[in-house]
């Protein structure tokens, strides 16, 4: 099971659980050897590596009997064999001593306990949702003039800009022979002068009377991307005092790099649900690249994946991002949160103890 497990760096005071070498080579000259002792600390002891000491010899056999053999040396450690004793004197026509017993063997060290399991961390808490936006209020219409009395045969007045409806003037006396009445009061509807004219120009008011077709603004009503709609192009910049909202889709060309004032910057707003996000950094495919995002699908974790396709809602990463816990205690255990409970994690222990998670 997953847990905090130290690592051992220098200055470390280490507590493990089985120690395995392997390749080592033989050293037999060395009057030092590695000990350990039944609390499973580990030290060093000198000449243990020596001959065991050599048995006293026997005593001579009286009247013929066989001498008693010498007692056999004590084994060293590391599996050495103990000396043999010195044989006993033969007795005067006697059999055979006997021969002296065998020295005892050296045991082996016993296993350390395993450690304890760590327990499992929590996925992280989603975050909450962005307001809506306010929307617009349409423009208010003009209100109706009287009608005036019919000239005979008059001439018609040419439209008002944007089709507004100005507000009518007192009717003109009936003109002789067809032409027009002479006008009342003149209505926003009458005829307006205008300046700087040109094919598909934008008219903004210049005094009531008059109006300027801007040649840096220009509609064209069937210019758009998809059929019967219309595009609306504007040379310069552009100051929105409130709220922008796109229902299509924006696209931004410049060859500068981008700036944002913002220190932060929210993505998905408007979610209600945890989901994945990021950053996408094209290559070689267009909307393919490299990607540097979020994974609040499945584990909660930032992480990086390749030849990812930007118009994908979720991602699976190829490989994680570790974060670093700096903690005050020496406990990981205790301190660090539980969303950090992920495989390469790090703790940095108050003591400077660095444990990893996995």
């Amino acid at each position: 099971m997953a847990n905090w497990k130290k690592v051992i760096v220098s200055g470390s005071n280490a507590e493990l659980a089985q120690l395995s070498l392997t390749d080592l080579s033989t050293q037999p000259s060395e009057n030092t050897v590695l000990t350990i002792n039944t609390s499973g600390v580990i030290g060093t002891r000198e000449n243990a590596a020596s001959s065991g000491t050599s048995g006293s010899s026997g005593t001579s056999g009286i009247d013929g009997s066989s001498g008693t053999s010498g007692t056999s040396g004590t084994s060293g450690v590391d599996g050495s064999s103990g000396t043999s004793g010195s044989s006993g004197t033969s007795g005067v026509d006697g059999s055979s001593g006997t021969s002296g017993s065998s020295g005892t063997s050296g045991i082996d060290g016993s296993s350390g306990t395993s450690g304890s399991s760590g327990t499992s961390g929590v996925d992280g808490s989603s975050g909450t949702s962005g307001s809506s936006g306010t929307s617009g209020v349409d423009g208010s219409s003009g209100t109706s003039g009287n009608s005036g009395t019919s000239g005979t045969s008059g001439s018609s007045g040419t439209s008002g800009a944007d089709g507004s409806s100005g507000t009518s003037g007192s009717s003109g006396t009936s003109g002789v022979d067809g032409s027009s009445g002479t006008s009342g009061s003149s209505g926003t509807s009458g005829v307006i002068n205008v300046t700087n004219s040109g094919d598909n120009r934008v008219l903004t008011d210049i005094d009531g009377d008059s109006a300027n077709a801007e040649a840096r603004m220009t509609f064209v009503s069937d210019g758009g991307s998809e059929a019967n709609t219309g595009l609306l192009t504007i040379t310069g910049d552009v100051i929105i005092s409130n709220d922008l909202f796109v229902d299509g889709t924006a696209s931004f060309r410049n060859n500068e790099n981008l700036l944002v004032k913002d220190r932060f910057i929210l993505l998905g707003s408007g979610s209600t649900t945890v989901g994945d996000g990021g950053i996408v950094i094209q290559q070689t495919n267009q909307d393919k690249g490299d990607a540097f995002a979020y994974d609040g699908l499945s584990t909660g974790r930032w992480g990086v994946t390749s030849s990812f396709d930007a118009g994908l809602s979720s991602y699976t990463p190829d490989a994680f991002m570790a974060a670093v816990v700096v903690g005050s205690t020496n406990d990981p255990e205790t301190e660090s949160p539980s969303k950090y409970d992920k495989e390469g994690n790090i703790f940095v222990a108050g003591n400077q103890d660095i444990y990893i998670y996995s």
